[in-house]
């Protein structure tokens, strides 16, 4: 990946983190994808897109796809921005006149356009994504396909500022069947100057019909520079240390990171790792006591804080061993730890362990099923090859 930043901003961000990291106390700073005008990390991603709107050939369905918390949703949000700045314009070379073309993607907060994205107030903008469910108090598994039938209507109405009319599809991994043949039938003959804009963790969900009529645009985890440099302003006020473990244990996701720091996933972490530590052997009374407090009504976000955690050190272990390294510290001596556990498991043990514990997790979710003894699986899961699964 190309350095975002020349040597001498480098510098700049060092400096001006290393006066956050002394300010007290910590805050999280409220930014979501429609309030971001930020974007770090993927300049080999934006750049391309904005080349191809300015030579007048920016596809017409485009699917984001990447690891949870690396950016997808905001570089959606972005992108509709810049197209509804340019108002109604001829795109192309003399679009812009004797001015200079832009260099990225960004709109000043201070533009209507930008106002009125981040308020959910565009007419030109259509968010299609996972309701909440208030008898459930959580997130529906799936986007219905009433949802998408929103789109439909949408697009054949004239833009409201005769401009772009943008349609973003996030998290659309969670498109159920009939969800995503309405949405393959938009997808047929869309509209001019619109742009379908579907963000995914699992593209391969997708049926090949919508696959083959969208561009794929790949975007990787970020660098752990770029995760500290963006908890500095996410997050001021942390600690250079739990900083440099926040940015280790987010695998190159900002949201990754912003999850553990809200819920104190360091300490969850190495309270983890206590009981992880005595594998092949596991302290069964320790596991149940882990299990009753994060299975609980109303740890929803610690439950999901450990299985990110668990599927982190699977992830982790195989990864070094299909590459012949020893794993690397994230927090002090936790690399030790997996070391020894590592030459007590078959090669291929703790990617099979990773495939379980996320089977489970998601079958957890969908199914509404007992997230204490979702716990104790993936804990199984980790120390037993043989392992097949609970009856919850």
């Amino acid at each position: 990946m190309p350095n975002l930043f020349a040597d001498d901003e480098t510098d700049v961000f060092d400096a001006v983190g290393q006066e956050v990291d002394e300010a007290t106390p910590a805050a999280l700073v409220e930014l979501t994808p429609r309030t971001n005008p930020d974007f770090f990390g993927h300049d080999g991603v934006e750049k391309p897109l904005l080349q191809d709107f300015l030579a007048g050939r920016l596809p017409h369905a485009l699917v984001l796809a990447g690891p949870p918390g690396i950016g997808k949703a905001t570089l959606a949000f972005r992108l509709a921005r810049f197209l509804f700045s340019q108002g109604d314009e001829t795109q192309g070379a003399g679009l812009f006149g004797d001015v200079a073309p832009p260099a990225s993607l960004y709109v000043s907060p201070e533009h209507p356009a930008f106002r009125r994205v981040a308020s959910s107030g565009h007419a030109d903008l259509v968010t299609i994504e996972r309701e909440f469910d208030e008898k459930k108090g959580r997130l529906k598994t799936e986007i219905s396909v009433e949802a998408v039938r929103r789109i439909h209507p949408f697009l054949h109405m004239t833009a409201a500022e005769g401009g772009w009319r943008v349609v973003i599809v996030d998290s659309a991994e969670y498109l159920n069947a009939s969800s995503q043949n309405a949405l393959l039938k938009i997808l047929e003959e869309p509209p001019k100057k619109t742009v379908l804009i579907l963000t995914t963790s699992q593209p391969g969900s997708f049926l090949p019909t919508i696959r083959s009529r969208c561009r794929m645009i790949h975007m990787e985890p970020l660098p752990e520079k770029i995760i500290g440099t963006l908890l500095d302003r996410m997050a001021p006020g942390l600690a250079l240390d739990e900083k440099a473990v926040l940015s280790r244990l987010a695998q190159g996701s900002i949201g990754k990171a912003l999850q553990f720091y809200q819920d104190d996933g360091v300490a969850l972490y190495r309270e983890l790792l206590g009981v992880l530590a005595a594998m092949p052997e596991i302290d069964m009374v320790e596991v149940h006591k882990l299990a009753e407090k994060l299975g609980k009504y109303g740890a929803e976000q610690s439950y999901a804080t450990a299985t990110e955690i668990m599927t982190g050190w699977c992830e982790r272990q195989a990864r070094a061993t299909a590459r012949g390294q020893s794993p690397a510290d994230v927090i002090s001596g936790d690399a030790a730890v997996f070391q020894k556990i590592n030459g007590a498991y078959p090669p291929g043990h703790f990617f099979r362990a990773w495939e379980k514990i996320s089977q489970l997790v998601l079958q957890t979710e969908i199914y509404n099923l007992d997230k204490k003894q979702a716990i104790i699986g993936a804990f199984l899961a980790l120390q037993k090859p043989d392992y097949q699964g609970l009856n919850i």
